[in-house]
């Protein structure tokens, strides 16, 4: 029997590699997200290290530590503000009582039964009664919510620095090993070196796309909501902040929904000139996206809105946030390399 197997080497070393590689994704499981996110940053921003190299004195590897540190900052910053906003409520809880967000909350349920109750004076059906349970009942199951989040997330925190530590570590070590990397792959791929080639530059294409169109136009309109947010006084700012950021990711949405709640919140205030405010920014917020793109994408993918929307809300549903950036990147590749390999068969 054993003669069997070393008259066969070739099967048996695959056997063993298949088996190690099987066992060595195994024990990567838990980190399996942040590693997937590491290569889609490391991929989007290797040509940039690679530019940035040859143009500077600096080398690959500085530059990869400074990504690195930008990216801990981009991390870290809010990750700090969310805890001291956490600690600051669980350490004082009548500061829930009294905040910004519930208060305008209640003057939105209180406008809302104002007029059901308008409208159930005129059609002589009580309207307004049921609709102020029901409302009461959905801000109470909302206040909950967060409080038993902002535990759980206190709960979690030492395993979300462990993944970020993960992300950034890998991802610096993947920019710095890039060359390295991609003569591994062109050397023992199963694809010709070409089609190898041509699949390695759509797939840094998709990375960068995915996170320079929708990072950076994510993060100019969640800029631009907050900034309204904070100069018209409506909201919390870096709250304001982080769901327009992360809203601004899926399509057909985008971020002026946001900006235009936040403008409803005014007007039902009495604040109409904060109302109008908001309802410009929301406008200009919302159209950034139309303007930005074209010079990110360049034409050359034409996907439609609804494809965009079901990829990216269905990552989200498989995945989490992380699905906010890898769907879009799968998206891409899916469009990018389906023709290539179609071609090729």
């Amino acid at each position: 029997m054993l003669n069997s197997f070393k008259d066969k080497p070739q099967a048996v070393h695959w056997f063993f590699l298949i088996l190690l590689l099987a066992a060595f994704l195994f024990i990567n499981i838990p980190f399996l997200m942040p590693l997937t996110l590491a290569g889609v940053f490391a991929l989007g921003l290797n040509d940039w290290i690679e530019k940035l190299s040859a143009k500077g004195r600096l080398g690959r590897k500085s530059w990869s530590l400074i990504f690195m540190l930008l990216g801990m900052c981009l991390f870290l910053i809010p990750l700090s503000l969310a805890i001291y906003r956490i600690v600051v409520y669980a350490s004082q809880p009548k500061n829930i009582e009294t905040d910004q967000i519930l208060s305008q909350a209640h003057n939105l349920k209180n406008y809302a039964i104002n007029m059901l109750q308008k409208l159930s004076d005129f059609t002589g059906t009580d309207l307004a009664g049921p609709a102020r349970e029901v409302m009461e009942n959905v801000l109470h199951k909302i206040g909950s919510g967060a409080i038993e989040y902002s535990t759980q997330f206190l709960g979690q925190l030492p395993v979300i620095l462990l993944m970020i530590f993960v992300f950034l570590i890998s991802m610096t070590v993947m920019l710095m090993k890039a060359p390295g990397i991609k003569e591994f792959t062109l050397r023992y791929s199963p694809l010709k070196a070409d089609t190898t080639e041509k699949l390695i530059v759509i797939t840094k294409k998709s990375c960068w796309l995915t996170l320079f169109s929708t990072l950076v136009i994510g993060l100019i309109q969640a800029s631009l909501i907050g900034a309204g947010s904070l100069i018209f006084g409506e909201g919390d700012f870096w709250l304001v902040l982080t769901v327009t950021f992360f809203v601004s990711f899926i399509p057909v949405i985008g971020a002026a929904p946001v900006g235009y709640l936040l403008c409803v919140l005014a007007f039902i205030g009495d604040r109409t000139g904060a109302a109008i405010g908001l309802f410009i920014v929301a406008t200009i917020a919302g159209s950034i996206d139309n303007i930005l793109k074209p010079f990110f994408i360049g034409g050359d993918q034409d996907i439609s809105p609804v494809i965009g929307f079901t990829c990216v809300v269905g990552a989200i549903i498989m995945m989490g946030l992380p699905g906010l950036l890898i769907g879009p990147v799968v998206m891409n590749l899916f469009v990018g390399i389906s023709p290539i390999l179609l071609k090729e068969t």
